[in-house]
């Protein structure tokens, strides 16, 4: 049975669970502390859906499908821009994980993403 993300999320801090590759790789070259939790939810994601174990394959875009997929969960727009602040933090104090075509969210960012998607 495939689980669905919010099951996933669940195994994120236990041994072998979905994300646990991505987060141990972030955990291990940390530097400074915040934006855990949002950035485990986003490696569950990548894992969950796309199999990405590594921080140097995500793509702005897969953190908009993230907050796609919350908004779609009844998550407010307050929410969902903590999560973009959350990312950009992480990507502030860890830039050397992402790759170096990686695009940093913003909120317009994700509103037009969002659009580009309804049309």
């Amino acid at each position: 049975m495939k689980k669905d993300y919010f099951d996933a999320l669940e195994e994120v801090y236990t041994e072998g669970g979905i994300g646990n590759t991505v987060m141990n790789e972030f955990y291990d070259n940390i530097v400074s502390g915040g934006s855990e939790r949002q950035f485990a939810r986003l490696a569950v994601y990548m894992e969950w859906k796309y199999g990405i174990k590594s921080i140097k394959q995500i793509k702005t875009e897969h953190i908009y499908e993230l907050l796609e997929l919350f908004r779609g969960e009844g998550y407010k727009d307050a929410t969902l821009k903590s999560y973009i602040s959350a990312f950009r933090r992480a990507y502030k104090w860890h830039r050397h994980l992402f790759s170096e075509d990686f695009v940093i969210p913003s909120n317009t960012g994700f509103e037009k993403w969002a659009e580009k998607r309804k049309v």
